[in-house]
């Protein structure tokens, strides 16, 4: 009877799809360069082949002592990977992680824990083993292999290695294939990391769709690039991509350019008095609020009898097993959102209206709060953070894609736009950024994948200058027009069984 059918992205499945499995965390494990393991054996980073990249926050079996012998391999394999990650305490340093993994050689082998690290030491060009091609090649068998763990592992390290290598934005230079810079190439990137500057031109890296590195040739006169904290070697969906180009990255540290996010678990009652649970992605847009889609808080009947809601901020040092959950105090969803247009074909009502704000019972850190902005049509360039159903639980995925107009909101309703890459269930809500003015500003919120003759995409409300208005009003402790309140109400069966 409908032409459309936007289909949520969390009600394919609750939490109890959720897979668990051990959380990504990070650890200040050392303490300034005097720390070994207890017993000079046991390997404190997880091997490459584990879900995770960093130290587990329980880990104990540091203490202070002398600096590792040489004989104390893997004491010296986790100084140089805390010093390359820039684990708390120590800063980054590429110069101090090379040192110490060059004690780690056996005969002149490196341990296979360093494999990556040992190509990217041969790129910053502090290691002379093999040539710069080798070092990109084993990057990339890596990146194209079938294994979605170390192709997003090589991506992790590449990002980190851009951190110790010039910025540069050839966006007025053009970019060439060969040394001689007579054969000029399109690329999708303008921002790229300088290898060696030579005469009149520069070495470059530059990633593929994929992230895949490869060298290019620049004019000198490049530019530097003022973006320090954006991601190069990230995943987008090729030209032309269709919406189910499953480009999704995990990362294992929050890019300093990105707001910060977490999971909101909802608990919705359904009319039979049964539980309904939920993930949702959401994102910090001040001290104590949050911004997430409406849908979130109705089952997929229609209920908004609202049990619960809890907010779980990612962190570096948190365990999957007991992560830090904090009390979602209020909320306020879009007063023209109603679930049943889910069903009945009024996708433009159902996620034109589909964004809702969450205060919390007590406020976290945040150093400077996210610009909230209308869309630049000019840039189709897109990014999203979120906490997929289909993936290991409280686990962050970064998604890039190319937005479009799909659809114009009429009256209190947001325009909807179109994106070219996947999305799962458990994304939802995911605050949809650009970069503007040479930050990250969240321009809209995931909201629906729709499905019909001519589209099978994922598209997000975008904000407009009244909504924009009505959030800051929110916040200030206003009334806001477009918003409007709903209570919270445990049910007493389940008050001691919350989410």
């Amino acid at each position: 009877m409908h032409n459309f059918q936007p289909i949520s992205l969390l009600n394919s499945s609750g939490l109890a799809a959720v897979r668990t499995a051990r959380s990504v965390v990070v650890c200040g494990f050392l303490l300034f360069g005097s720390l070994v393991n207890a017993d000079c054996g046991e390997a404190l980073f997880p091997a490459p082949s584990s879900d995770s990249l960093f130290p587990a926050a329980n880990n104990s079996v540091f203490r202070v002592e002398e600096l590792p012998s040489p004989e104390c391999q893997y004491g010296n394999v986790d100084l140089a990977q805390g010093y390359f990650w820039g684990v708390a305490p120590f800063s980054a340093d590429i110069d101090k992680a090379y040192a110490y993994a060059l004690k780690t050689l056996v005969n002149d082998r490196w341990p296979h824990d360093l494999a990556l690290l040992h190509a990217a030491f041969v790129i910053k060009g502090l290691d002379r083993s093999f040539r710069l091609s080798e070092a990109l090649r084993r990057f990339s068998r890596e990146i194209k292999s079938d294994n979605p763990l170390r192709r997003d592992k090589a991506l992790a390290v590449l990002n980190q290695l851009s951190e110790f290598l010039p910025r540069i934005s050839t966006l007025e230079t053009g970019v060439f294939v060969d040394a001689g810079l007579s054969q000029a190439v399109e690329v999708e990137s303008n921002l790229a990391l300088q290898i060696l500057s030579k005469g009149d031109k520069r070495q470059i890296l530059l990633p593929d769709h994929d992230g895949v590195p490869a060298i290019y040739w620049t004019r000198q006169t490049a530019a530097a690039a003022s973006e320090r904290q954006t991601a190069i070697f990230q995943r987008y969906p090729a030209s032309g991509a269709s919406g189910i180009e499953d480009t999704r990255q995990q990362i294992w540290r929050v890019p300093q350019n990105m707001p910060v996010t977490g999971v909101l678990r909802s608990r919705v009652i359904r009319a039979d008095g049964s539980p309904y649970e939920s993930n949702c992605t959401a994102t910090l847009i001040a001290p104590q609020w949050l911004i997430s889609a409406s849908h979130c808080l109705f089952t997929p009947e229609g209920s908004d009898r609202v049990a619960a809601v809890n907010f779980i901020p990612y962190s570096e040092t948190h365990l999957a097993a007991d992560p830090q959950k904090i009390a979602v105090a209020g909320v306020w969803r879009h007063r023209d959102h109603r679930a049943a247009d889910q069903y009945n074909g009024e996708v433009g009502r159902y996620s034109g209206s589909d964004i809702a704000i969450f205060k919390l019972a007590r406020t976290l850190p945040l150093t400077v709060p996210p610009v909230l902005a209308t869309p630049n049509a000019t840039d189709p360039w897109v990014d999203s953070l979120a906490y997929p159903n289909d993936k290991p639980a409280n686990t962050m995925w970064a998604s890039r894609c190319r937005g479009s107009l799909w659809r114009e909101g009429r009256g209190r309703l947001s325009d909807l736009f179109a994106l070219d890459c996947y999305s799962y269930a458990g994304q939802s809500g995911a605050a949809i950024t650009q970069n503007q003015a040479g930050e990250q500003q969240i321009i809209g919120v995931l909201s629906s994948r729709v499905y019909n003759d001519s589209l099978n995409q994922a598209v997000f409300a975008a904000l407009n200058p009244r909504l924009i208005s009505d959030i800051q009003d929110l916040l200030a402790g206003r009334s806001a027009g477009l918003f409007v309140a709903m209570p919270i109400l445990p049910s007493p069966s389940l008050a001691a069984a919350r989410p």
